[in-house]
């Protein structure tokens, strides 16, 4: 009989849920939109509020339960950047952590949000792939949303840019040379990846 209540405890552990969440690609994206609304509507405080990449960063490597960080690069003699960091806030996921990371820019708020591949994919909406990364675009109700996944994480920027712009694009590519994508449409044409540099 020692063996019953050995198969009674295995039989429980199989039916308790993962520890992991998977979220769908419209999940995140959702999630992802909700989480950029309410910061929009000023009902979303940060955790780090700091304009400066490098706080960011250390910020994150302190208290991000996943390894993340962001590219770095002090930006060119007189030059202005499209946008400004403005903080960032850990949202949980279910029993897991995503990053959101907010900027300011001229057309208005822009968010990064990123979660570990193991707790959520992109999927669904236009779809553009390279040869490393598929992005995938959305709009729900009034933002423009891409998804992409790259090195382990999942990445949503959320923007209310017009189809035809990808000014947000900047706040991932001003670190990496492509410092002006403002001519680029959305989605992103097969003639020039601006993607490709942070994917090798």
């Amino acid at each position: 009989m020692p063996a019953l209540p050995l198969m009674l405890f295995v039989a429980v552990l199989a039916r308790r849920p993962s520890s992991r969440t998977l979220l769908s690609g419209a999940q995140f994206t959702e999630l992802a939109v909700n989480t950029h609304r309410q910061r929009a509507h000023g009902s979303l405080a940060l955790d780090l509020r700091s304009d400066s990449q490098q706080t960011l960063n250390q910020w994150l490597k302190a208290n991000s339960p996943f390894p993340l960080a962001l590219p770095v690069s002090p930006a060119r003699p007189g030059e202005e950047r499209p946008y400004r960091l403005e903080g960032a806030r850990l949202i949980p996921v279910g029993s897991n952590t995503a990053a959101y990371i907010a900027y300011r820019m001229q057309s208005g708020p822009v968010g990064l949000m990123v979660t570990p591949t193991l707790v959520a994919v992109p999927s669904g909406g236009i779809q553009v792939d390279f040869k490393k990364v598929s992005f995938h675009y959305a709009t729900i109700r009034e933002y423009k949303v891409v998804t992409w996944s790259v090195h382990g994480l999942t990445y949503a920027l959320v923007s209310q840019e017009g189809k035809g712009t990808q000014h947000s694009c900047m706040v991932c590519h001003s670190a990496m040379g492509d410092r002006d994508l403002s001519e680029t449409p959305a989605p992103l044409g097969a003639e020039r990846n601006p993607v490709e540099p942070m994917l090798q």
